[in-house]
């Protein structure tokens, strides 16, 4: 029996990531679910416009066993090594200190960011600078448009572990966002845009701005204030509150929805402290694959013959 007429991957596959259907593509061919040469040219489509060159490299050998590799391909994937090792070089010194077992153990058992900067700015050893960080984030984007997802997470998590929250100035966040909701509805993407790709903008607004609101003093109430609220669906927000029990009353006057305080429970806090793990796990593994390929590379040096 057939089931890709009940599949959805390739209608919210628009919506998504190029990198997020990936793993959905590579289930559907598990699954068996397409013919295995769709599945291969639907991948290749998707990841031409990453840097995930070897991967396109290996489809299209899959594909057409008998050409060879277009010279285009071959020369963007110089140029994405290019740019991957000038990245490295800027962050050389925090790429040595992730690779030492008792720096990080020091870095992660330090709870003062304020601490922590000055043990690691003032250790000439460390050669490391706060600026360093701006640099890592684009190194962890990079690696992750490479398809290096656990080398770029493991980056991310050193960045965390230097950075404190209160860095953070969701005030001045929630400031460009209202701009950019602003811009957006008062047609910024110009007169040739469709209804579609304004769409499309408001789609990936409401996306990215959670990330503003889930840590603003005032994004619960701003969320819906922002999306939500219209005199016309004050019935449907009702009836939202009532049918999902949430801990919120409607000002009638002012037209708000004011959301009140709602504690985890232990489930939602076993969630949370899991997917903490998982992230420090996934970095303690790439550190320890990297210092394992380092040492293998030493031994193989020492043993050839000059």
């Amino acid at each position: 029996m057939s089931y890709s007429k009940f599949d959805l991957t390739f209608k919210i596959g628009q919506y998504l990531d190029r990198h997020l259907v990936f793993p959905l593509l590579e289930f559907l061919a598990a699954k068996e679910t397409y013919d295995q040469s769709e599945l291969l040219q639907a991948k290749l489509e998707m990841l031409s416009k990453t840097n995930m060159i070897d991967y396109v490299i290996d489809i299209r050998t899959l594909l057409y066993p008998n050409e060879k590799t277009p010279e285009d391909i071959t020369t963007r994937r110089s140029f994405v090594l290019s740019q991957l090792q000038e990245l490295q070089d800027a962050v050389e010194p925090v790429l040595r200190l992730m690779q030492r077992d008792d720096v990080m153990k020091t870095v992660e058992t330090m709870r003062d960011p304020k601490t922590l900067i000055n043990y690691l700015t003032t250790n000439k050893e460390f050669e490391f600078k706060i600026e360093m960080i701006d640099s890592m984030y684009c190194l962890a984007k990079y690696r992750y448009e490479c398809g290096n997802y656990l080398e770029s997470a493991s980056y991310l998590y050193f960045c965390q572990l230097v950075l404190s929250p209160t860095d953070k100035n969701w005030d001045a966040a929630l400031d460009d966002l209202t701009k950019l909701r602003e811009f957006i509805d008062n047609g910024g993407a110009g007169a040739t845009a469709s209804n579609m790709q304004a769409l499309q903008q408001r789609t990936w607004l409401v996306h990215w701005s959670l990330f503003v609101f889930f840590n603003h003093v005032k994004g619960r109430d701003l969320i819906i204030e922002m999306f939500l609220y219209k005199p016309l669906r004050l019935t449907h927000i009702v009836n939202l509150i009532r049918n999902a029990r949430l801990d919120a009353k409607i000002d009638s006057k002012l037209g708000h929805v004011v959301m009140g305080a709602q504690p985890l429970s232990p489930y939602q806090q076993l969630v949370e402290r899991i997917d903490s793990l998982a992230v420090r796990s996934e970095a303690l593994t790439s550190l320890v694959e990297r210092k394992q390929k380092t040492r293998n590379q030493d031994i193989r040096w020492g043993a050839q013959e000059f």
